[in-house]
């Protein structure tokens, strides 16, 4: 396998370490500065720093390995099927509304009170939570749409993905790779399968470009979903519908499980920057 050596040196646990200090800072900050920042300040301004420093991480290891950024990030591929690509992000979508709409189903058959003490799903910030919100708002706008996905493809595709695929291959690196991308979402399910679902469009493009621009809309329109519960949270948090629930589950698995039928990899699959290109191809694609 070519070109291993660039991410056996990109040392993950390296990475668990800076979180770790700078959770540390930040809790230390926190104390100093508690009388002076509400909570909705603090919650945008940790959010803007944590990716800021994953990515400062990043191009930081990248610098230092010598990455040849053109093999990894790829490009665009031409006469791409962008329908099917916004297929398959309703589809993980649709999928975790089924599963949240299931899992207020299950709570209101324990107890249905439950449901009425289920946090608000709004977000926006108020004036009344600070003077300000509008700017608040916009930040954190940026920071779920544009740099999350950014910093977390080319972490999670990126980096984690083939250092997976040196030790396991890459079947199991997708697999694993999704796993840790889903435990660190509230909605483990829904982004378990939303990485497996990044990791072959990933590999089957050869293109970091395509996994971040889907991860984009999928926070966009998940955005835009929240915003509408903002405007009716009693019906949101109330609907508990068994039938509705199956219903897109339904919708949405046939989806995604054909998508994963037609897509899952080819035992001689690589990730992007282990592959060849042969006339202008992946081989990946070559072989096809």
């Amino acid at each position: 396998m070519v070109n291993e050596t660039t991410f056996e040196s990109i040392k993950i646990r390296s990475l668990i370490l800076w979180i770790v200090v700078f959770f540390i800072i930040m809790c230390l900050f926190y104390l100093i500065t508690r009388n002076l920042l509400v909570d909705a300040e603090w919650d945008v301004i940790v959010g803007f720093l944590f990716y800021i420093v994953l990515g400062w991480w990043i191009i930081r290891n990248f610098n230092r390995v010598h990455l040849n950024y053109e093999k990894f990030l790829g490009h665009v591929p031409p006469n791409y099927n962008w329908l099917f690509l916004f297929t398959i992000i309703i589809a993980v979508i649709i999928l975790s509304l089924g599963l949240g709409e299931l899992s207020r189903y299950i709570i209101s058959t324990i107890d249905p009170n439950l449901l009425n003490q289920l946090p608000s799903t709004s977000v926006f910030y108020t004036p009344e939570e600070t003077p300000l919100a509008p700017f608040l708002n916009f930040m954190d706008f940026i920071i779920a749409v544009i740099m999350a996905p950014i910093v977390e493809e080319l972490l999670f595709r990126g980096i984690i993905l083939h250092r997976f695929t040196i030790k396991w291959g890459v079947k199991w690196a997708i697999l694993g790779s999704s796993i840790i991308f889903g435990f660190l979402h509230t909605d483990i399910v829904g982004a378990f399968i939303f990485a497996v679902v990044m990791c072959i469009l990933y590999i089957k493009t050869a293109s970091i470009f395509v996994p971040i621009l889907a991860h984009m809309i999928n926070n966009m329109l998940a955005y835009l979903m929240q915003i509408l519960s903002t405007f009716s949270p009693d019906s949101t948090v109330a609907s508990h519908s068994l039938g509705v629930a199956v219903l897109l589950l339904m919708i949405s698995i046939v989806v995604i499980a054909y998508f994963l039928y037609k897509n899952w990899p080819q035992r001689y699959w690589r990730p992007p920057y282990f592959q060849e290109v042969y006339d202008g191809i992946p081989e990946n694609l070559y072989y096809e």
